[in-house]
């Protein structure tokens, strides 16, 4: 049914939650799990809103960002599911489709955080994903 997987995430525990039912899916249907790790540039002066991997001052925001995409697919293939890792800067919501289409992904799989309260009226990377996705959407409950 899903022959490719696509999930974010920032290091945040219920990003994590999400990807820990992306890689029990692409396990289960024996898909290849794309795993994305967006970052903010140190240069750049977007404002970016959820799903953007965190750095400390002075790291290199490109260096964490491909650091925790490799240790996410690392824990995915240990238990035996197909990885690739896609580590770039931008808006996380744009990056995300753009991965699923250029990969032409099946599925991609989010957390449900941002989805209640003001960031809901203002907008959430899942509820955008949701509605602009090239595939089906799989909302987790992470809360």
């Amino acid at each position: 049914m899903y022959k490719s997987v696509l999930v974010a995430s920032d290091g945040s525990e219920t990003a994590t939650k999400a990807v820990r039912v992306a890689t029990e899916l692409a396990k289960t249907f024996g898909a290849t799990l794309h795993i994305a790790s967006v970052y903010s540039s140190a240069d750049s002066t977007m404002a970016l809103s959820g799903l953007s991997v965190p750095y400390a001052e002075g790291e290199d925001p490109a260096s964490t960002a491909t650091t925790h995409a490799e240790a996410m697919a690392a824990d995915a293939r240990a238990v035996g599911v197909s990885t690739e890792t896609h580590v770039m800067p931008g808006f996380v919501v744009e990056q995300i489709l753009a991965i699923a289409r250029a990969q032409a992904v099946d599925l991609i799989v989010v957390g449900n955080k941002g989805m209640r309260g003001l960031k809901r009226v203002l907008g959430s990377v899942p509820n955008a994903i949701a509605h602009a996705a090239p595939c089906g959407v799989l909302i987790v409950n992470t809360t």
